[in-house]
């Protein structure tokens, strides 16, 4: 090779090694500022979560409904939320796996590959709406549609960019599937539905765990529009677009052609159902006690009612044609334990939402049985002994019997089953009013500190139905310690089952019963001990007006009996 050859190559090599190297040092400082940029928006974004940090309290802010279940499982009542919503919380494994799928393909297809922003997403679009002069495409990710709907801002860049930063917040502060629960609890599905779980219900009858492919597309085509897109809308409008949601999780891979094919083929299926509405005062007795207990509480409330008793009992309460008075309630409970089987506080809750079973009034009589075990178990008296029926004072306080009439000597036995005044009287007088009154706490009747008098044999002082009905549960349960032994309640009980509160209804034996009229017929009682069950029933009107035709032993027992039959099956 001649020299200037040799001269032109090697000078060559060396320009392209000098392009080379220029090339590399562009490159590395291309990659420096790139990763400087990078450095540096990270370290504005810790900065910025410094002086901003995520608002963990407004993750509940939607609240959450209270779900009343009853002794079975069933639904009882789903209450709404401070805003007027049905939202139900849900974990993301009480979730069908073909929603989780469907809402991912048609809203955040790499919803798991991103950080909470999707930046070749949001590239994209802007390139999209650019190019058509028009938003015609948008980049919110899951996460930024969480941090929207948890933050609730008007449409702008700069909402925009705030959505931006809580969703990168979001996704430090939850995992991936949190962030998915959270959007399906709190997501608005149209009118007052907000969650998969209460729009499943509202739309389905069934749990969001138990949704088909069809129903779940039909769900996640609804939210960018739900109430334009919603099963009610005239026309196909919602099936296209459910039909588009099939397609993106076909694109996914998330079902194959097979499932796309009959999926598509389903016909929509969806109607309005309504929200239960099953033992509203019994709920709110159990929500009200919960409250107590434990605080403001929500999410799942169990309870111990039991649906077929609950129906019953209305349905007998419905069949008493003549009401001479406006307030009732009834209250059952379970012999073994004591749990609330059933409670009526009105005849129809929505005309009289007033809970009487949970309301005071003066029990008359219904305290008599306690005070005549009291009296044997002290050895005043026994149930074959002998009380005298007469005309007497004690002090300034002079009784009298119901039927103004006095029989003399009478049984111990007869007198309770009759209901004698004058003997209760002059048993509590032999007693003393204290040792009645700490019998009274022992079975949880609210006779406070205040003084007491002679007239408590008459019971006059207020009670609840509810804590009279546990008053007898209490006092006909063995295993529960009073001052009374075991073997002398079973005789009161005896007594009291003797004779039948309406014997065309109910036969001898079925019930240890006793009724009670407090003054002026104000209130009428009559409750009882089964097997089974221990059931109360109060008449009265809701003002504490008297009734002339009021008394325990008619109405209030003719009543009762009949709901005794139904549930002992007589």
């Amino acid at each position: 090779m001649s020299g200037s050859k040799r001269a032109v190559s090697e000078g060559t090599k060396e320009t392209k090694a000098k392009k080379r190297g220029r090339n590399d040092r562009l490159l590395l400082r291309a990659a420096v500022l790139l990763f400087l940029f990078f450095l540096g928006g990270l370290l504005a974004e810790v900065a910025l979560g410094l002086l901003y940090p995520y608002p963990v309290q407004l993750l509940t802010r939607h609240g959450e409904s209270t779900r009343v279940l009853a002794a079975d499982g069933s639904t009882l009542r789903v209450t709404p939320t401070v805003k007027g919503e049905r939202l139900i919380r849900l974990e993301l494994e009480d979730v069908s796996v073909q929603l989780i799928n469907a809402l991912i393909a048609a809203e955040d297809k790499r919803f798991h590959a991103h950080g909470g922003v999707d930046f070749i997403a949001f590239a994209r679009a802007i390139y999209s709406n650019i190019t058509a002069g028009r938003i015609v495409s948008g980049a919110s990710t899951l996460s930024m549609q969480v941090a929207r709907m948890i933050e609730p801002r008007r449409r702008s860049l700069w909402s925009k960019a705030k959505e931006m930063f809580r969703a990168r917040q979001l996704e430090r502060l939850l995992t991936k599937n949190e962030i998915l629960a959270l959007y399906l609890n709190i997501v608005p599905w149209g009118g007052t539905l907000r969650g998969v779980e209460a729009a499943s219900l509202y739309w389905f009858g069934k749990h969001a765990k138990d949704l088909a492919l069809s129903e779940a597309a039909m769900l996640v085509a609804m939210l960018p529009a739900p109430s334009r897109r919603s099963p009610r809308a005239v026309g196909n409008r919602l099936m296209f677009y459910r039909n588009r949601v099939l397609g993106r999780m076909r694109l996914q891979g998330s079902i194959d052609r097979q499932e796309l094919s009959r999926a598509r083929g389903t016909e929509l299926i969806a109607h309005a159902h309504s929200w239960p509405f099953l033992a509203p005062h019994g709920c709110e007795l159990a929500m009200r006690e919960r409250a107590w207990r434990a605080g403001q509480g929500q999410g799942v409330l169990h309870t111990s009612i039991d649906p077929g008793i609950q129906k019953r009992i209305q349905a007998v309460v419905k069949t008493q044609k003549e009401a001479i008075v406006d307030g009732l309630a009834v209250v059952v409970l379970s012999r073994d334990n004591g749990a609330v089987l059933g409670v009526l506080g009105s005849r129809d809750y929505r005309s009289h939402p007033l809970n009487a079973a949970n309301c005071r009034r003066c029990v008359g009589s219904t305290l008599k049985p306690f005070l005549y075990a009291l009296a044997e178990a002290c050895g005043v008296t026994a149930v074959n002994g002998l009380l005298l029926d007469k005309a007497q004072s004690f002090g300034n306080y002079r009784p009298g019997n119901y039927t103004r009439d006095y029989v003399g000597r009478i049984r111990t036995a007869e007198a309770l089953r009759q209901s004698r005044n004058l003997p209760a009287v002059s048993l509590l007088d032999k007693l003393g009013v204290d040792r009645f009154r700490d019998v009274l706490k022992q079975l949880g009747l609210p006779v406070g500190y205040s003084p007491l008098h002679l007239d408590l044999a008459l019971g006059t002082i207020v009670v609840s139905p509810l804590e009279l009905a546990r008053a007898y549960w209490r006092f006909a349960t063995e295993d529960f310690a009073i001052d009374i032994p075991w073997e002398i309640r079973a005789r009161i009980l005896d007594v009291l089952r003797q004779h039948s509160p309406a014997p065309a209804i109910l036969g001898k034996g079925r019930v240890a019963w006793k009724t009670g009229t407090s003054s002026g017929r104000r209130d009428a009682w009559t409750v009882g001990v089964t097997d089974r069950h221990v059931v109360l029933l109060w008449l009265g009107n809701l003002d504490g007006r008297g009734a002339s035709g009021l008394v325990g032993g008619e109405h209030a027992a003719r009543l009762f009996a009949g709901i005794v039959a139904v549930l002992e099956g007589a």
